[in-house]
């Protein structure tokens, strides 16, 4: 008993000992704790978990190849993931790292572009793709994001079609066209992309690599060039009036205003053309896709401002983000494309181009909620309000951070800005598009992205 009573008294001391030092020196988080060893990989986790992996339902492994393709200490990719990070979260203090890691991604792409070997690499390119992605999360301006698209235009053009043929520069080219095209479509500059040998070589030994958004991508690489033609067009209208009314002979007059006839005939011609060719995209998108039309938001999930059902008719959903930028591209494209085409068909109509009434340009330059002039092709802006309601009923969908993190935020603020201006300032369907664009900068720290302008 006493050898019993004395051990067990003296294990019983120990094991409290044992048990008050593990307490103390295992579970009491020590005051000047420093995380800053966790903070890139956190980063990066949080931009592929609630970015990045959400667009990554096809063939191209878009997750795998970021995390290979990008070393761990690459400025321009910390950059990105860093800003990312740091406004979801409202973190002041994050995002003025990022903006660091962006000065000095600037600082090496700008040494390697004046190096004669490292400008040929594939890190080069890869970094100016990333610093615009940058430019657009950040869009402090509308001229950060159109600069840096202008540096990936000038280096694919001067590498050539051929380069991009293995798969990881073939990555490259198909991450950059979209920032390429939006450009050349602000600055109404056709590109270098709408050659047919930058449409085809690419994807010459791999013809079934071409996905079905890449096929899309193509179909919007005409349009840019047709922008530009569209500007020329009015320029060539304005000179027709200025000679009208510097009274010339009647016979120039109506050499001028046949000559403008027959520019603007053709003009309409390739709108439409690739007007059926998009909406022929699109039906081989339905016939694989078959998206969902009745959505009910996750419980928990942070969504848009109260969707008005009674307005837009029950929300869209999809399989997965994926498929939805599928159908935001679809409708980006096509929008831009309906107001061009209508535009061209009023400039080609026998009223607009008489020009004895030197009404100049009546369809240029409309700001929002101006209506067109009418003509006998009205349906294009029915069809035109159409998608514009088709994104307002895409947005509960993407704004599920449930579902898709902050990778729908992206996906469907390019398509709500362009719809706005298709609806009049007072229009309920505008109404609610303020409040989602109000939404979405609260979330990105009370800025909405100034894009274009």
């Amino acid at each position: 008993m006493k050898f019993r009573t004395s051990c067990g008294h003296s294990l019983t001391v120990r094991r409290r000992t044992a048990s008050r030092l593990v307490t103390r020196d295992f579970y009491t988080p020590a005051k000047s704790l420093n995380l800053s060893a966790f903070t890139e990989n956190i980063q990066s986790t949080f931009f592929v978990a609630h970015a990045l992996s959400k667009l990554d339902f096809g063939q191209k492994a878009v997750t795998a190849m970021w995390e290979t393709m990008s070393a761990p200490d690459d400025p321009s990719k910390r950059a990105l993931e860093t800003a990312l990070f740091g406004r979801f979260h409202h973190q002041p203090i994050i995002c003025e790292a990022s903006s660091k890691w962006y000065g000095k991604a600037l600082i090496k792409l700008s040494d390697d572009l004046r190096n004669p070997q490292a400008v040929w690499s594939t890190s080069v390119l890869r970094s100016a793709i990333i610093l615009t992605m940058y430019e657009l999360i950040v869009a402090t301006s509308s001229h950060g994001w159109i600069h840096h698209a202008g540096a990936i235009s000038r280096l694919l053009e001067v590498r050539g079609p051929y380069r991009h043929q293995s798969f990881e520069e073939r990555l490259l080219l198909e991450a950059a066209r979209p920032l390429i095209i939006a450009r050349a479509a602000v600055e109404a500059k056709r590109s270098f992309l709408e050659r047919p040998d930058w449409l085809q070589i690419p994807w010459a030994l791999d013809p079934d690599e071409k996905s079905l958004r890449d096929k899309l991508v193509d179909l919007s690489c005409l349009v840019p060039g047709l922008i530009e033609d569209r500007r020329d067009l009015a320029r060539r209208k304005r000179n027709v009036a200025v000679l009208l009314a510097n009274q010339c002979s009647w016979d120039d007059h109506w050499k001028q205003v046949g000559r403008y006839r027959c520019i603007a005939s053709a003009l309409v011609l390739r709108c439409d053309k690739l007007l059926k060719d998009v909406r022929a995209w699109k039906e081989i998108w339905d016939e694989q896709s078959n998206p969902i039309t009745l959505f009910t938001l996750p419980s928990g999930a942070s969504s848009s401002p109260d969707y008005p059902e009674d307005l837009f008719g029950p929300p869209t959903s999809f399989h997965n983000l994926y498929e939805a930028n599928h159908f935001s591209m679809y409708y980006q494209v096509l929008t831009s494309l309906l107001r061009l085409t209508y535009e061209c068909h009023y400039e080609a109509s026998p009223t607009a181009s008489d020009m004895t009434t030197c009404t100049i340009d009546r369809s240029l330059h409309l700001k929002p909620g101006v209506e067109l002039p009418p003509t006998d092709h009205d349906d294009l802006l029915v069809e035109r309000r159409k998608c514009a309601i088709q994104v307002c009923r895409s947005v509960p969908y993407h704004l599920s951070s449930e579902l898709h993190g902050c990778g729908g935020v992206y996906v469907i603020m390019l398509p709500l800005l362009m719809a706005r201006p298709i609806f009049r300032p007072q229009a309920e369907e505008a109404k609610y598009i303020d409040r989602v664009l109000a939404h979405l900068a609260g979330i990105w720290g009370n800025q909405t992205p100034q894009w274009f302008g």
